[in-house]
């Protein structure tokens, strides 16, 4: 009897012994795909990673049109650019910092345009959708996200609610900036024509509410070539007229 007590007891330890053993291989085994996982995670949402140059922003970001938040320092007239210092999910301030410059996607900007975002979108934060990477620039779709107060029935108070602002829509809309022609892979983008289809309806509002730039060059064009037919006309009967007077003979 003892004996069998004695061949129970060792059992009983192998056994619990062995799924100790097991418990750590499975502990193990799970640790390593969760930090398999929080690696992919980590490398595919590059939430410490602070933009600074076109280079930086991963293919994939552009692919799945990753929407990205940034200070405006400044803007550079020669674009013009917005000096964005890009800020990641988890920003660490001992990392250095930089300017990623960003061109508004899709329009041409005037010299008011550029007076425009300085006064509009200087020390703001805007939110900016990379399409196209450059050498010298990325272009992206840029948003202004402000306050709007809307006023309600007599003796209540405003209400202010969330504004998105599509910062190229609006200056092609108010006569800032006008469409420019796009190329591949743009034309092929669903998501971005759509975009696309906005700047030109903007552009249609501000012909009709003869704003902008294409408002003010169509006439100027006519009236210059009015005037210059006009003076060739008067030109040509002066000379018409010259010519009948009685010719003079000095001996």
């Amino acid at each position: 009897m003892e004996k069998v007590k004695e061949n129970i007891s060792v059992a009983l330890y192998n056994f619990t012994n062995s799924m100790d053993k097991n418990n750590r291989g499975i502990h193990i085994g799970c640790y390593s795909i969760a930090t398999i996982g929080l690696a992919l995670a980590l490398r595919k949402v590059r939430p410490f990673s602070k933009f600074k140059k076109p280079s930086d922003i991963p293919n994939m970001f552009i692919k799945e049109k990753r929407e990205l938040t940034g200070l405006v320092d400044r803007i550079d007239p020669k674009g013009p650019l917005l000096m964005i210092q890009h800020k990641p999910l988890i920003d660490i301030r001992v990392f250095t910092t930089g300017q990623l410059p960003v061109k508004i996607s899709g329009v041409n900007v005037s010299g008011l345009g550029v007076s425009w975002l300085q006064s509009v979108l200087s020390a703001k934060e805007v939110k900016f959708v990379p399409v196209v990477k450059g050498k010298d620039f990325v272009e992206c779709q840029v948003y202004l996200t402000q306050l709007k107060k809307i006023n309600r029935k007599q003796g209540k108070a405003p209400r202010e609610v969330q504004e998105i602002i599509n910062i190229g829509e609006n200056m092609v809309k108010i006569g800032f900036a006008v469409p420019v022609p796009i190329e591949k892979p743009l034309t092929e983008d669903v998501g971005y024509l759509k975009y696309y289809a906005q700047l030109q309806n903007a552009e249609k509002y501000a012909l009709r509410k003869k704003l902008g730039l294409k408002y003010y060059i169509k006439p100027t064009k006519t009236v210059l070539v009015g005037l210059y037919a006009g003076t060739l006309n008067l030109a040509g009967k002066s000379i018409s007229l010259l010519n009948r007077w009685p010719k003079i003979y000095v001996s």
